[in-house]
């Protein structure tokens, strides 16, 4: 998981593959770190934290804006 006061690498991208932590704009108002399922025409976000809940989108409301390579974490 991604904690409080870790630093996240992020490469520039406008795709992503199924599976893959990406940035994602949603409905052009919010930027979301979360892992992208697409299902059909949907695209679902899904945070890694259980205690919030998947969202669904259509394709036009969701822009990926990038992919997490890497995390860095100080002890």
């Amino acid at each position: 998981g991604i904690f409080d006061g870790d630093t996240v690498i992020i490469k520039r991208s406008d795709t992503a593959e199924n599976g893959s932590i990406v940035v994602a704009l949603v409905e052009d108002n919010e930027v979301t770190l979360k892992r992208l399922r697409r299902k059909g025409a949907s695209i679902a976000l899904e945070p890694a934290n259980k205690s919030y809940e998947t969202r669904i989108f259509g394709p036009d409301q969701v822009k990926v804006q990038g992919t997490l390579t890497g995390l860095l974490r100080r002890y």
